[in-house]
């Protein structure tokens, strides 16, 4: 496909794997007009990859993009204030990020949202109460830009993943016009991020100290494989399938999911319907299926063109309608907010 002077560029970064889109421009409406991915530990592949996008440009040879990435240590969470004209003074909601969530607010770069609109939340306000608050270490954040500039990509703008994936559900919640809680998990490899979105809006956020590397310790003890390398590359392959031991895979995991599910839906007398798994990439995608099962809930289906025909995004011919795998999510995220005039971006 051509190639515009124009185009602009959106990279998504993560464990699960490597993704770039190349759309029509920033400002709406907009076509997208490719999109192509990569394992998240292939660099050369990923170094290739970008380079045949043909979004270069400058003496160093630079992609421009805007980039969602999933830092170490990033923080995701709920916050209420019972005090709003206390909130006003900063030091306040120091104290309470500080104790709620065990960090140290100066090492990190935070920001405290709307949990509707995800717009930047008036602290302080006698309207608002609850607050979604992100964020990541600054030497995490650092060493992030470093690794994407050597992929090759020069991020115009670095933001985090989790926020766009979690930004986009929510609009299509609305969208689809849900009743019931939606369950989203975010599974890494050695923790998950729990998040329930209801009436378009986030209800609950809780981080849980287990991921994808208890499963492949499993993968490694009941196949008998000699090393925990080759379970991991077995679990990421499509040569086996493992939907059979899908449920032995997650209990560890499940156990915890239960427990937050559980506790919410007692304390709001709410019940889940419905679960996604936003970062599993598609030799993971048993993993909804799974738990939708295990939690006795419906696995949530994406239908992609409405939603992104409702926020201007048209499909090119390069891309199958039919097809959009639930882990672009994220990344149409990252597009759907662009909302920066075109011509800041030439």
């Amino acid at each position: 496909m051509t190639k515009s002077r124009h185009s602009a560029y959106f990279v998504e970064h993560s464990d699960a794997g490597f993704l770039i889109a190349r759309t029509t421009g920033y400002a709406m409406p907009l076509t997208l007009e490719e999109v192509c991915e990569a394992p998240s530990d292939g660099d050369r592949e990923i170094v290739s990859l970008v380079e045949s996008m043909g979004g270069a440009s400058g003496a160093a040879g630079y992609t421009r993009a805007r980039c969602g990435v999933y830092p170490q240590g990033r923080l995701l969470g709920k916050v209420t204030i019972d005090e709003p004209r206390r909130a006003k003074d900063p030091r306040y909601l120091e104290e309470r990020v500080k104790s709620e969530f065990n960090i140290e607010p100066s090492g990190y770069h935070l920001a405290v949202l709307n949990l509707r609109t995800g717009a930047a939340a008036d602290i302080g306000s006698l309207m608002e109460k609850e607050f979604f608050i992100c964020g990541a270490p600054i030497e995490t954040f650092s060493e992030t830009q470093k690794q994407v500039l050597q992929l090759g990509v020069f991020p115009d703008r670095l933001e985090l993943g989790s926020v766009a994936s979690i930004g986009a559900l929510v609009d299509y919640h609305r969208h689809a016009g849900f009743d019931a809680p939606t369950l989203m998990l975010e599974i890494g490899r050695r923790d998950t991020r729990v998040v329930i979105i209801h009436r378009g809006a986030v209800d609950a956020v809780k981080a849980i100290p287990s991921g994808l590397q208890s499963m492949i310790a499993v993968v490694q003890r009941d196949l008998g494989l000699k090393d925990e390398e080759a379970a991991r590359r077995l679990f990421y392959s499509d040569s086996f399938d493992f939907k059979e031991m899908g449920p032995r895979l997650v209990d560890r995991l499940l156990r915890e999911i239960q427990s937050t599910v559980g506790y919410y839906e007692v304390s709001t007398g709410l019940s889940v319907g419905q679960v996604i798994c936003t970062k599993a990439p598609h030799q993971l995608a048993w993993l909804n299926k799974t738990f939708a099962k295990a939690l006795n809930v419906d696995p949530l289906t994406l239908s992609f063109p409405g939603w992104l025909e409702r926020n201007r995004v048209s499909l090119g011919s390069g891309i199958d309608a039919d097809n959009i795998p639930a882990h672009w999510l994220g990344l149409l995220g990252l597009i759907i907010d662009a909302g920066v005039p075109e011509d800041e971006t030439k």
